[in-house]
């Protein structure tokens, strides 16, 4: 099985085999594995809230009241919403997005200041520049997001 290879052609191969493929882009496994872990946190969470509003319909649908635990884990579903992980508070996770994306900023500012000479080096200059955007649109968020 034979690809082909955008930048191999400029340097006068055409194609790449499977596993030079592999070689050359191992390391996608961990980016994609991760996004693959966060959809099917994001699958499972929305699964439960929904059996969670169920159950409790079902519940004021017979003329029952909820048992209070039903109604505080759905109380605390729906403040901490589906993107808080690890038993983190909102306020605790846009903090936590700000500095992840602060320091990529900064990673990649640094990786362009020390390889500026070379003809590629603004590729870590632009995505340094929208880490940066990332980290002030986290920071807004933080500051004047909502204080739950």
């Amino acid at each position: 099985m034979r690809f082909t290879n955008v930048h191999a052609a400029t340097l006068g191969a055409n194609e790449m085999t499977a596993t030079q493929l592999f070689v050359g882009y191992w390391w996608l496994i961990f980016p994609i594995f991760g996004m693959l872990m966060g959809l099917i946190g994001m699958f499972q969470s929305d699964r439960r809230a929904t059996r969670t509003m169920d159950l409790i319909k079902a519940y004021v649908d017979q003329g029952k009241d909820p048992p209070p635990e039903l109604l505080q884990l759905a109380a605390a579903e729906s403040t901490s919403g589906a993107s808080s992980g690890m038993g983190r508070t909102p306020t605790e996770n846009r903090l936590w997005t700000f500095v992840t994306f602060a320091a990529l900023a900064t990673g990649f500012g640094v990786g362009y200041w020390f390889m500026r000479a070379e003809e590629w080096a603004f590729a870590f200059l632009v995505v340094a520049i929208v880490m940066g955007i990332m980290a002030f649109g986290a920071l807004l968020l933080l500051i004047f997001g909502r204080k739950s």
